[in-house]
């Protein structure tokens, strides 16, 4: 292990631009991962909003009716139904759109990485005598 670490030490250099490498994978593998969810946060949102007004017109609407006011027909429980219809349209994208698993870049560096390591690893206990 010793070995590894000054192998490590004597490429600095190389070690800095792999860093680099890597905060550039993950800089894009947030910007997708932050935009997905921004449409989640606003389909729900919406949905949250529509819910609302729903609520509300088919509280004006019962109020309405019950009063016997000849202007609370049965077409005004459109506006009602067509709130709950943009809910539901709302919460199923919201629902649909999950976050993107991680690239197939990003995980392919990710296990390429490890597979080094472990080599380099075994290569440094097999050089000491470890078993």
């Amino acid at each position: 292990m010793l070995r590894f670490l000054i192998t490590l030490a004597r490429h600095l250099d190389l070690v800095g631009e792999h860093a680099l490498g890597y905060a550039e994978l993950i800089r894009a593998e947030c910007r997708v991962s932050l935009r997905s969810w921004g449409w989640r946060v606003l389909a729900f949102a919406l949905a949250a909003l529509f819910i609302l007004a729903g609520l509300l017109s088919t509280v004006l609407v019962l109020t309405l009716w019950s009063n016997g006011i000849g202007g609370a027909s049965w077409s005004a429980w459109s506006v009602p139904i067509t709130c709950l219809v943009f809910a539901l349209v709302g919460i199923a994208f919201a629902l649909w759109s999950k976050p993107p698993p991680m690239s197939d870049v990003l995980a392919q560096q990710l296990q390429h990485d490890l597979d080094l390591l472990r080599e380099a690893g075994g290569r440094t206990k097999a050089e000491e005598g470890e078993p």
